[in-house]
């Protein structure tokens, strides 16, 4: 959001080079937008075949990722996950287009991608509307499932309530992300919080370089 995307290719192949080092395990690479993003020298890629170029000659990260917004790409255009070098992808969505979502979740699944499920702003959930959600990312057998702070209010008290609930709920084998902003300084602590929990599957902690990212940006 600082540079509106823009990356050329060398800076993004030092960046995902000191990522490979640094032992990141998930590197998401950009978005995926074919109404608003650009073939070259952007990270709001256009097309996959964009995200492949850009992948050429990098360094060989664990998984690579991208992002799209639900409705920001025509996932007709979203090859199968083995004519790409993609290896999921992470889809955000709003409460009233949960239906739309769980379409949209099968396709990229049935693609052959992992998927990374993320429905924002997570307290807008009662307990009642988050189990149920729950039950239908088991039933699309996610990669990942996420607790989202979408305005970086979600005091630890909030926090714990929704990570006990999804890790009650979820099954065994879908991790538990957390997403966060930084509005009231909370995205550290929180995930301190969730990285000291005694949960029963493995965790995924989101973060972004220098914490850069929309509003108050993300957890550093």
């Amino acid at each position: 959001h600082i540079n509106s995307w823009g990356f050329s290719k060398s800076q993004l192949y030092r960046i995902n080079n000191s990522l490979e080092k640094s032992k990141i395990e998930i590197v998401e690479l950009g978005y995926l937008d074919d109404k608003k993003g650009s073939e070259e020298n952007s990270t709001l890629f256009d097309s996959v075949s964009s995200v492949d170029n850009v992948l050429n000659n990098m360094p060989n990260i664990s998984t690579k990722v991208v992002m799209i917004d639900l409705f920001s790409f025509n996932l007709d255009n979203l090859p199968l996950k083995m004519n790409t070098k993609i290896d999921g992808i992470r889809l955000a969505f709003h409460k009233k287009d949960i239906n739309h979502a769980i379409y949209a979740s099968k396709k990229i699944i049935d693609l052959g991608y992992k998927l990374f499920f993320q429905p924002m702003v997570t307290k807008n959930y009662n307990s009642n509307e988050f189990t149920t959600l729950i039950q239908k990312a088991n039933d699309l057998k996610v990669c990942a499932f996420y607790l989202v702070d979408s305005f970086g209010s979600m005091t630890l008290g909030d926090f714990r309530k929704y990570i006990n609930l999804a890790n009650d709920n979820l099954n065994n084998d879908i991790k538990l992300g957390y997403h966060s902003h930084n509005n009231m300084q909370l995205a550290f602590s929180n995930a301190i919080d969730l990285c000291n929990s005694k949960l029963n599957r493995d965790v995924i902690i989101d973060s972004s370089i220098y914490g850069m990212g929309r509003g108050a940006g993300n957890l550093n």
